[in-house]
């Protein structure tokens, strides 16, 4: 009977770790999460300093922001009108899924050799983007005129990213001040140097200033990438 109870606890004790996920560090306006283990099936209103774990689909309305902090080291910088789905946060193997919108990106710096697994990798229903150390931006999905475009953007702020096709296979390594566009799921194009992402509001410590981006990806990335990015 001892042994049969030391077992039930030690099965919560770790039911409990591996569906550690994160910590909601930052909130304005109106940001929910979809658990997935509540009864419910509908999203609730969370504040500052709300637990998440696996599984969980985190998702901000109009004007609203969100950070993230996951238990892996990362961070997330989620835009309005923007979700995630948070599917791994173990050290060196975090993993999040961008549903819609847009996110900021920040990577601790890895200790893991060139030929490692990455640390962190952003998913969208068309590309995967592998990370060691790095801070980006992504965007899918947007709305716009009533469409939603399934088109990737991507820019690179600090470090190394590499985008992958789902669908074809292809491989491409984005440098940091480049950027890449995923035309409706397609060829990804060649990276290119993008002075925008610079006016980008890397920001993800509320006590160095604005958090706010105020620059609009699709005017941003239309004339350098619509031109020429075949």
């Amino acid at each position: 009977m001892r042994l049969a109870f030391i077992l039930l606890i030690l099965f919560f004790i770790f039911s409990n770790i591996a569906s550690a996920g994160g910590k909601l560090i930052y909130a304005k306006g109106n940001v929910e999460v979809l658990s997935k283990k509540a009864k419910s099936k509908m999203f609730q209103k969370v504040k500052k300093g709300a637990t998440l774990e696996i599984g969980d689909i985190v998702r901000t309305r109009k004007g609203a922001l969100a950070i993230l902090s996951l238990d892996g080291g990362s961070k997330l910088k989620l835009n309005p009108d923007s979700a995630v789905t948070i599917k791994n946060t173990q050290k060196n193997n975090e993993e999040v899924f961008l549903n819609k919108g847009s996110a900021f990106i920040n990577v601790l710096k890895s200790k893991l050799t060139k030929d490692a697994k990455p640390k962190f990798n952003l998913r969208t229903k068309t590309v995967s983007m592998g990370v060691r150390g790095t801070s980006f931006f992504a965007s899918y999905g947007k709305q716009q005129k009533k469409k939603v475009r399934k088109d990737v953007w991507m820019c690179v702020n600090e470090g190394l990213v590499e985008v992958q096709n789902v669908k074809s296979g292809q491989k491409v390594s984005v440098k940091a001040g480049e950027g890449i566009k995923v035309d409706k799921g397609d060829k990804i194009s060649d990276p290119k140097p993008l002075a925008w992402t610079q006016k980008l509001n890397w920001n993800m410590d509320e006590s160095k200033g604005d958090l706010d981006n105020k620059v609009s990806i699709e005017d941003a990335y239309s004339d350098p990438l619509d031109q020429d990015y075949d």
